[in-house]
């Protein structure tokens, strides 16, 4: 997700235009209010003209250069007395709306900015939950968090900034039209001195999109170190790792503040470089004014009142266009961020399904790599109300096949079909519905007991629940916990031991009352004889689902209708317990080892 060096210029456009097509006509409007805005602020600063010439003259003017002229006419066309109370008057009036369109324009883009940091991170939420599993498999969780919660945070100052240079667009160019019109001469030295003041601190100083990578990515890094420490903390502790993930913090938040420090010292200095050259050139101007030109003392006030307000909204102008080219690798990154969600969406059929009969595999091949091959031509099938059963080593792909099952992933070669038909036809939220995985580490949330084992089915009565939490015997710990069925099990289930987690697993998909029941080593973590009786009471409900277990205890899958023996990535042998025993192959001898155990 990360990407090194600066961007190119076509990089940069296209990221701006992305972000132009959010909400056009309220941007344009917006845009279009900033500029009325610069217009009343060069109408207010031309009133001083003619209030210093009415004041000057105890009212009694009549002619006057071009800018009087301007006055004097609309004063006409509007029927309004030409005097000092009544310039005054005019001026307050435009000054009250350009600040009160000044607030709306403020208003207008904190809106627009944080509607659409909003809308980043709902569809980069979206897009990270309808990706494929596959993708977080290449992407750290502290990746996509970090794309999701912060460079969507610094990619909403991005439009905002944009709207604001806009603004001050305007305003450069009203000031500039003011000056022009009363001085051509001066005014284009104006421009030829400070836009080259300009070219030069752009030339010299380091650019805001290589400092802003160098801010992102140190940024990016400080999340992984933190999500590492406080995610793993208890093997951080057992491990005594804590002086090294501290190690990989520090130095990533001293890259961070390095970074980030430098992007406001080359802020500072434009800002600052500027106004110096700015004040210079005014001082200048202000000779040049009084020695070598004709203009009146209110015609060169004026001029040089532009002249002084342009140069701090020329040095922001520079300092905007910093701040938004240090914010387009933000923006870059998390624009990359959604197109790669977006073209790892889960494949999603359009086919309904009301049930399960039976599902069967058919030469399934897959594997997670190019290099490493999973599963090599596996075939089986389970039918309504069978219980079939995997047993063989660790990494034979045993649970491989349960999140093919479970459309984690998809075949590389071969077919899975249910009722016939391949489960990538079927809408893959139905698919699931009808479907229930325990895994042998199940994600316990932050969250109460009760809506732990109603994630399936919310529409579960207290009954319901206390039925399957008594089959899956959660109702032997429930007087543990403080508050029973209310009580908050704390991140990932840290309040409860593994085989609580388990049980609680199991309990919510029996809830769910799916078509297929999947234990992938679901009871692992119980002791043999409470696992037994979880087993039996499992088998002794009246199941009209089909039910596959993922075994590493052999004991607990004796009664399967068919057991299948995986041995890399294939199925080497099939049958009964005893039928298994009697063939005296890998399966016996595993039973064998686990019977002397």
């Amino acid at each position: 997700m990360a990407e090194n060096g600066d961007l190119s210029t076509r990089q940069k456009g296209e990221a701006l235009l992305r972000v132009a097509k959010y909400r056009p006509t309220f941007t344009f409007g917006l845009i279009l209010l900033g500029g009325f805005v610069a217009l009343l602020e060069g109408a207010g600063l031309g009133f001083i003209y003619p209030i210093l010439e009415v004041a000057q003259s105890d009212g009694a003017v009549s002619g006057g250069g071009p800018v009087m002229q301007v006055f004097i006419s609309a004063y006409q066309f509007l029927g309004i007395p030409f005097d000092l109370g009544y310039l005054i008057l005019g001026l307050a009036s435009v000054m009250t709306v350009r600040y009160t369109s000044s607030f709306v324009v403020a208003w207008l883009k904190a809106i627009l900015a944080k509607n659409y940091e909003k809308q980043l991170r709902t569809r980069a939420f979206r897009g990270a939950l309808d990706a494929e599993v596959g993708y977080f498999d290449e992407e750290g969780s502290d990746n996509v968090l970090n794309a999701i919660i912060t460079e969507t945070r610094y990619s909403g100052r991005a439009i905002e900034q944009g709207v604001r240079t806009m603004e001050v667009v305007f305003l450069v160019l009203v000031y500039l039209g003011v000056m022009f019109y009363i001085t051509p001469t001066m005014t284009v030295f104006a421009i030829v001195v400070l836009g080259g003041i300009t070219v030069l601190l752009r030339a010299v100083i380091e650019p805001a999109v290589t400092v802003g990578t160098r801010v992102a990515e140190s940024n990016e890094r400080v999340q992984q170190s933190v999500q590492a420490g406080t995610q793993g903390i208890r093997d951080v502790k057992l491990f005594g790792l804590a002086e090294e993930v501290f190690s990989e913090f520090r130095d990533s938040i001293e890259q961070y503040a390095d970074a980030s420090i430098g992007l406001s010292r080359n802020e500072a200095a434009i800002k600052n470089m500027y106004e110096l050259s700015a004040a210079l050139t005014l001082f200048t101007l202000i000779y040049i004014g009084f020695v070598f030109t004709g203009l009146s003392l209110g015609e060169l006030g004026i001029f040089l009142i532009a002249m002084f307000q342009l140069a701090p909204r020329v040095s922001m102008l520079n300092s905007k266009v910093y701040k938004l080219e240090g914010n387009l690798s933000h923006l870059v990154r998390t624009q990359g961020f959604l197109d790669e969600i977006d073209s790892r969406r889960e494949y999603d059929g359009d086919r309904s399904i009301d049930e399960i009969e039976a599902v069967e595999f058919d030469d399934v091949h897959f594997s997670y790599t190019d290099e490493e091959k999973v599963l090599d031509g596996v075939s089986f099938d389970v039918g309504k109300a069978e219980f079939v059963a995997f047993v063989g080593q660790s990494g034979a792909g045993k649970s491989t096949i349960v999140s093919l099952l479970a459309r984690m992933y998809d075949a590389d070669r071969g077919e899975i079909r249910a009722n016939g038909v391949p489960i990538e036809e079927y809408d893959i939220d139905e698919w699931r519905e009808r479907v229930a995985v325990v895994r042998q580490q199940p994600f316990i949330f932050n969250d109460t007991l009760e809506n732990n084992v109603t994630i399936g089915n919310r529409g579960a009565t207290r009954t319901d629940v206390e039925r399957v939490c008594e089959i899956a015997k959660v109702d032997e710990f429930l007087e543990e916990l403080p508050n029973g069925y209310e009580s908050e099990l704390g991140d990932d289930g840290v309040r409860l031991s593994g085989g609580q987690r388990q049980r609680v697993a199991l309990a919510r998909a029996l809830l769910k009352d799916a078509d297929v029941l999947v234990l992938d080593e679901a009871t692992s973590d119980l002791d043999s004889s409470l696992e037994k009786e979880v087993q039996a009471a499992i088998e002794s409900m009246e199941r009209d689902y089909g039910m596959i277990a993922i075994a590493h205890r052999l004991s607990t899958v004796q009664n399967a209708d068919r057991i299948y023996t995986v041995d890399s990535g294939q199925i080497v042998e099939s049958g009964t317990h005893g039928e298994l025993l009697g063939d005296d192959g890998e399966y016996a001898e595993l039973y064998a080892i686990q019977s002397k155990g």
